[in-house]
């Protein structure tokens, strides 16, 4: 595939994702071309249904979880600050997006993406119980965990707020998880505390 033509194909995934979290659901087509500054035609040429287009846009955003998380093991020496970390870059990578996409998918099967993330999940629990993680803690608990704080509230939040919010949660989440563990730095207080 040509540069330009690589190019235009993941700036309209980005997008795509971009415009799920906004919307919280299903974006148009023609407002994933206009945002996206290409022609419709372009986006027909790399994904000639809504299907391929959300599936791209989830497994866009599982991948770079996935590899952040990858990157997280082999440079965070202490467990636990990688698994909050690897669990902050899910949330700003956009993870609450395949939330929304997932109901709307047929057939959401990625045994390549799985298996990486099956991996990385025992990887990071490992690591984190060697720290003052709870010992019943299960690689479950935090997908479905990280899950839960992905979700849009559906309350009307601004975008950046909602996102904050999910992120001190997190943190109180991660902090409660451990034993004697707590994050160097405290959370931020919401704007209207």
């Amino acid at each position: 595939m040509r540069a330009d033509a690589q190019r235009n194909r993941q700036r309209l995934v980005e997008v795509a994702v971009d415009l799920v979290l906004e919307v919280g659901g299903e974006p148009t087509r023609d407002a994933v071309a206009q945002r996206a500054g290409v022609g419709i035609g372009t986006l027909y040429r790399h994904f000639p249904d809504q299907q391929s287009l959300l599936h791209a846009a989830a497994r866009h955003v599982l991948d770079r979880s996935i590899s952040a998380g990858e990157e997280l093991i082999e440079t965070v020496p202490d467990g636990v600050d990688a698994l909050r970390q690897y669990m902050h870059a899910a949330l700003d990578n956009g993870i609450a997006a395949v939330n929304i996409i997932h109901p709307l998918l047929q057939k959401p099967d990625w045994p390549d993406l799985r298996t990486r993330a099956e991996a990385l999940m025992k990887r990071l629990l490992a690591g984190a119980a060697r720290g003052s993680l709870r010992r019943d803690l299960s690689e479950r608990d935090i997908v479905f965990g990280l899950t839960r704080f992905a979700r849009p509230l559906a309350m009307g939040l601004p975008a950046d707020e909602e996102r904050a919010l999910a992120h001190r949660h997190l943190d109180f989440y991660i902090d409660g998880l451990c034993v004697g563990h707590s994050q160097s730095t405290p959370p931020q207080p919401l704007r209207d505390e």
